[in-house]
């Protein structure tokens, strides 16, 4: 069960060192890159130099950290097959790097609009690259000691939404909204890299996020007695979304207009088919989530309606509602199961289980009747 985890001082300690490690890592390129004097943002930047080495140092310590308290925190992981360990822990590290990378282009490029003209000489410059690999390298090593299912389906929601606003932010053609929101994709420079670089890493996290959902649902389904195969069907589900969450990232309209449209409309379409079938798989889940997804049902219809009824809305509003609409809903029955999953008491050992019958049996014994609570 993928429940919150418990800070501890050990890996708190572990967050810290990694933290430290990755700052020493960056003030170290940021003396030997840097040039004499450099400005906040732009190319050879202050800026730039820590975006840059902030991915692999992120990376690197979230992978070093999950590691170290995977077989702790999360032993079902280990017991995947390693392809499948080494691609969760793959797709996870390069989503809080690339994360790192877009919030601190963010940053500075704020910085640069509030601080216009300043010039750092070389180990001013080179301290800010090592406080942001520091702070980068902490928060991903922090990330990966606590992770969790809910976590983890924030992670993919917020990475998806800060990915597709930076792409927008640097789109070459301001009014790409008019067209649709794969205009974003469809040229070559560093927007249109962004946006399907984001969708591509959304995909394969969604695919990782499935084998974390499944494992809570599948331990809910055992103690309320729902039948595996259900489990099994939605986990392909997930799967199959964040396939073709990454095929559309692939094939940029572009590219492959055919290949693009397909992989967009089965996403729309597996989407519909899971929201149809999970009330009817899990009636057991709470009533208030059940409600959710036929509000969702109708919502979609609606906007479909909308869109392709009355041509109210226009692509790309019907694309941001609709991608709006599958993560909330994910969000939700992800926090949903965690929910249901609490509320259903552990099975007792068997250990604790005849321990309590033999103290019941002498009891009996020594009374000649059952023994009573109280």
């Amino acid at each position: 069960m993928t429940l919150p985890v418990a800070r501890d001082s050990r890996r708190e300690n572990l967050s810290l060192l990694l933290g430290g490690i990755g700052m020493l890592i960056g003030g170290l390129v940021g003396i030997f890159v840097l040039g004499p004097e450099s400005r906040l943002f732009g190319r050879g930047s202050v800026g730039e130099v820590a975006a840059a080495t902030a991915l692999p140092v992120s990376a690197l310590a979230f992978g070093f950290a999950m590691n170290f308290v995977m077989a702790r925190v999360r032993p079902w992981l280990r017991q995947l097959p390693k392809f499948r360990q080494v691609y969760s822990i793959l797709g996870l590290a390069l989503v809080h790097g690339a994360l790192a990378t877009l919030v601190t282009v963010g940053l500075f490029s704020v910085f640069n609009e509030a601080f216009r003209g300043v010039l750092l000489d070389n180990w001013v410059g080179a301290f800010m690259v090592g406080v942001v690999c520091g702070i980068s390298a902490y928060a991903t090593a922090a990330s990966a000691t606590a992770l969790t299912t809910e976590s983890l389906s924030q992670l993919v929601a917020v990475f998806l939404v800060v990915g597709a606003l930076a792409s927008a932010l640097n789109a070459s053609n301001e009014l790409w909204w008019q067209v649709h929101f794969s205009a974003l994709g469809a040229t070559l420079d560093a927007s249109g890299i962004v946006f399907n670089f984001t969708l591509i890493l959304t995909g394969v996290v969604l695919i990782t996020l499935a084998d974390f959902l499944t494992h809570d649902l599948r331990t809910w389904a055992e103690r309320v007695g729902e039948r595996r195969w259900k489990v099994g069907a939605i986990r392909l589900s997930l799967i199959a979304m964040g396939l073709c969450l990454a095929g559309i990232g692939s094939f940029p309209v572009t590219f492959s207009r055919f290949g693009h449209n397909f992989f967009t409309y089965s996403l729309m379409y597996v989407f519909a088919a899971t929201l149809v079938a999970v009330p009817i798989l899990f009636r057991r889940l709470p009533g208030g989530f059940i409600g959710v997804t036929v509000v969702t049902i109708v919502l979609t219809v609606t906007f479909v309606y909308l869109r392709n009824g009355i041509d109210y809305l226009n692509v790309t509003a019907f694309e941001i509602v609709a991608v709006a609409l599958v993560f909330v809903w994910l969000l939700l029955f992800v926090r949903t199961v965690s929910a249901a999953l609490v509320d259903q008491p552990r099975p007792r050992p068997a250990a604790v289980r005849e321990s309590v019958s033999s103290a019941e049996r002498a009891a009996l014994d020594r009374s000649g009747e059952p023994a009573r609570d109280g």
